[in-house]
């Protein structure tokens, strides 16, 4: 398919095609590498480097009075697309005043600079790398009498823009810059051996002049045009506007996608247009007060935004174009899009969405992975808790078993109910002094019994006790077990006096013991006795029990409290920040709502992104959840 009706519509190959039998009348050289038929008609053979080269130097001649030569080795330029690059750079810029350009890897032709300087009288940087495409494109310069306008420059840095910018003292501000990268990141890639070319688009229908050096570079034109997106960050305003031109259509979204990470305020996109070839042109600037051209070749296939009548009948939702709004606003922002909104009227509104990533697609196996999720999850908890509530009950039955042998002994070579708090706090007191190897058993059971006497305990203080008992112990197994470990290594110690003194095993006072320790909080006769007790004797006293006898919290402020620390770790310090427009998105469309007539229409209209395909995407998936309303 040809693709000249999309020309730029100043190109002046758009409507004048050169003639071939005129030019070789006029050119010899021309006329020697072209073929006649019998009618007359001259042919030129465009797979010959030859042809292309005496084609090119003649219609640069005839149709803008420029001499050029160009090397056998060296990249012949088509001048359909240089114009077509230089008329939208027209279209940004303008052509009114004085207006400086940096042209990025020249060539040997330095075919741009000549171009423009000729027809706009346009100043340029031109820089090369290439010691050979340096010197002919000097040569260029000088044969046409451009010098004043054409400043050549050799940059053998590694930086694109900065360090020729650094060196140049004729102006502080460039209005644009212009490139033609290598396109091809390696030799197999430009021989075509390793292409995106589909099997059934034709061959190319001219011959690549290109040398290497010209043609190849480390990333291909992916890599070369980043650095210069990235350079620019830092220039910035010292370029108004940057550009490049681009051989591949899927260099633009990787390239539209480091724009928006770098957070270019503006970028545009073109197609450049001529015979049966096309190439991308990509714009970027920081100045807000750019505006960019619509291509010829995109305008041609705008298409009308995608359009859905709501269905009326809605028992969940009022049939008004707010609610209706309000309700898809809520869907898409569960899945992460981000809405912002616009205009707004009566029966109108507008919304604009942008998505940084696809959540919309597989929905339903979304859901299954979520049901099965929450299926798993209940399952787990409800075991966990089946387990937890067994091991309480155990736990419970086991103190009422240990509490039931404590407080209800018959008085059959045991203490009477009413001493028998008295013995245990002999002991917890014996217990507590381990050393004591000097005393009998008798002295301490004296003491205790002094203690007794200055701590009348009653049935009610009993019951207390057997209470806290059950407490404790449902603390947990490790300070049961702290307590069982410590009573089995003290009974060691003692032997058979503390193991059977008046009948009680250590198994019976570790519980009552905790409560002799804990049941008077307030300071009474009793702690005056036992500080003599260990200004006395030394007594060891266990950590471990101490700390956790010190106080015994109520039980509704401990879950209260248990209940403050978990809301303190879930709920952060600082406050919640409405999701902000992601900076890199995948889609950007607008989303409308209006009212005609009796309907209410759903309207979905492209504005940018990696695929319209994706905009499709949403637009069913409002129409799933608007039927299911």
């Amino acid at each position: 398919m040809s693709l000249n009706k999309y020309m730029h519509p100043r190109n002046r190959y758009k409507s004048a095609k050169p003639s071939f039998l005129q030019l070789a009348l006029k050119y010899p050289d021309f006329r020697a590498i072209t073929t006649q038929d019998e009618s007359g008609k001259v042919f030129l053979d465009f797979k010959n480097a030859d042809a292309l080269r005496a084609l090119t130097r003649c219609l640069l001649k005839e149709d803008f009075d420029l001499t050029v030569e160009l090397p056998m080795d060296r990249l012949v330029p088509t001048l359909p697309l240089r114009l077509n690059y230089i008329h939208w750079l027209e279209d940004i810029v303008g052509t009114d005043g004085k207006k400086w350009g940096i042209d990025i890897g020249t060539g040997a032709s330095c075919i741009y600079p000549l171009l423009a300087s000729k027809m706009n009288q346009w100043n340029f940087l031109a820089t090369e790398t290439d010691a050979e495409n340096f010197y002919h494109a000097e040569k260029n310069v000088a044969n046409n009498n451009l010098s004043h306008l054409v400043h050549v420059k050799s940059s053998a840095d590694e930086s694109i823009l900065t360090s020729p910018l650094q060196s140049f003292m004729d102006t502080e501000v460039f209005d644009f810059c212009m490139c033609n990268p290598p396109f091809f990141a390696d030799h197999m890639e430009a021989q075509g051996l390793v292409t995106t070319r589909s099997d059934d688009r034709p061959e190319a229908g001219s011959v690549s002049t290109a040398s290497p050096q010209e043609c190849i570079v480390a990333g291909g034109e992916v890599a070369f045009v980043r650095q210069m997106i990235e350079e620019s960050s830092v220039l910035r305003e010292k370029i108004r506007v940057y550009t490049s031109m681009l051989g591949k259509k899927s260099s633009l979204a990787q390239l539209k996608e480091e724009l928006r990470h770098q957070k270019v305020a503006k970028f545009s996109s073109t197609e450049f247009c001529q015979g049966k070839t096309m190439r991308w042109g990509l714009a970027w600037t920081f100045d807000s007060s750019v505006t960019f051209p619509r291509s010829e070749f995109e305008g041609r296939k705008a298409k009308p935004p995608l359009l859905y009548v709501i269905p009326k009948g809605s028992s969940s939702v009022e049939y008004k174009v707010h609610e209706l709004a309000r309700h898809l606003r809520q869907i898409l922002e569960s899945i992460k899009v981000h809405c912002y909104q616009g205009k707004q009227a009566k029966s109108f509104t507008s919304i604009t969405l942008t998505a940084a990533e696809n959540t919309w697609c597989n929905q339903r196996r979304l859901r299954r992975q979520q049901k099965w999720k929450n299926s798993r999850s209940a399952t787990e908890s409800q075991q966990q808790d089946n387990k937890c509530r067994e091991e309480r009950k155990d736990e419970s039955s086991q103190t009422d078993n240990d509490t039931h042998q404590i407080f209800n002994k018959d008085t059959s070579g045991r203490l009477p109910k009413d001493n028998k708090e008295n013995s245990d706090m002999a002991m917890a007191t014996e217990k507590e002094k381990p050393s004591l190897a000097d005393e009998s058993s008798e002295s301490h059971i004296t003491k205790m019994s002094q203690k007794r006497s200055l701590d009348d305990t009653s049935d009610t203080e009993n019951g207390n006790a057997k209470r806290l008992c059950t407490e404790i112990s449902e603390r947990g197994n490790g300070f049961k077990d702290h307590s069982e470990n410590s009573s089995s290594q003290r009974d060691k110690t003692k032997g058979n006096e503390s193991s059977t003194l008046n009948g009680i095993n250590s198994s019976e006072v570790k519980h009552y013991t905790v409560y002799a320790i804990t049941k008077t909080p307030e300071r009474s006769e009793t702690d005056d006795f036992e500080a003599k007790l260990e200004n006395g004797q030394k007594v060891s006293e266990d950590p471990n029990i101490s700390k956790e006898s010190k106080s015994v919290p109520n039980e509704d402020e401990a879950h209260l409290s248990g209940i403050m620390e978990n809301v303190s770790e879930v709920v952060p310090s600082t406050s919640f920040e409405v999701p902000s427009q992601p900076k890199e998105y995948i889609l950007k469309c607008v989303m409308r709502l209006k009212r005609s007539e009796d309907n209410i229409n759903l309207e979905l209209e492209w504005l940018d992104g990696k695929s319209r395909e994706l905009m499709h995407q949403v637009f069913t998936f409002l129409k799933n959840k608007l039927a299911q309303i």
